[in-house]
């Protein structure tokens, strides 16, 4: 299945592995949420029930942030069409337990986005019932085509340090190199199954208001 990311769909080989679920790390400000938007609109584009539920932004937000890159910019028109954004706050009345029932009663969806497992792990009894609903989670997502989980961490650390790269099949980190004149976006893969890649070489990510992209320099 396309990332929507050419110069990356070439590194692993055509895409990410259909009927997996895919970790994106990262610090804040490194790319996340844009990428996860670019992957959907690239289903979308190709007519795929795409969905993007968040525990964090809302639907107006999300779509604000799409509107400042101009591959992005016609993400409005796809929703209620083959793209839906879906905010869900998590409280007293939406626990991990629940959130998974929810997630387990969607319809089939071509391509999902969580944003963020960070959230879950706040609302989870212990960090043992985290992992264990974490499973339990990724389990009802690998029949799907493929979902992104996004995962907000510190430094280079590539998961929340509860089993998150573990449990997923896949695992990509974004990630800033301190240069001289300014910080530099980085892409790494770190896990794929299913996928030939060099694992744990940054590849320069770059996001302008046209478009996101890896560069042509193949390794830093």
């Amino acid at each position: 299945m396309s990332t929507g990311i050419k110069k990356l769909d070439k590194l692993l080989g055509g895409g990410f592995p259909l009927r997996t679920a895919i970790l994106m790390s990262g610090g804040p400000g490194s790319g996340k949420t844009l990428f996860a938007l670019k992957f959907l609109m690239e289903g979308a584009r190709n007519k795929e029930k795409c969905c993007y539920v968040s525990l964090n932004e809302t639907k107006e937000e999300l779509l604000r942030a799409s509107k400042g890159i101009d591959s992005l910019k016609d993400a409005e028109k796809h929703i209620g069409n083959n793209l839906a954004i879906e905010h869900i706050p998590l409280g007293e009345n939406i626990t991990m337990k629940k959130f998974i029932d929810i997630i387990a009663s969607y319809p089939k969806i071509d391509r999902l986005v969580i944003d963020n497992v960070n959230k879950l792990l706040i609302f989870a009894e212990s960090e043992r019932v985290y992992r264990l609903h974490l499973s339990e989670l990724v389990k009802h997502l690998k029949p799907m085509g493929c979902t992104l989980l996004l995962c907000e961490t510190r430094g280079e650390n590539i998961d929340t340090g509860n089993g998150e790269s573990f449990e997923c099949d896949g695992v990509l980190h974004l990630s800033f190199i301190e240069l001289e004149e300014k910080p530099m976006r980085t892409l790494t893969v770190h896990k794929m199954r299913y996928a030939n890649f060099d694992p744990k070489i940054p590849h320069e990510f770059v996001i302008n208001e046209k478009d996101l992209k890896l560069t042509e320099t193949k390794v830093i």
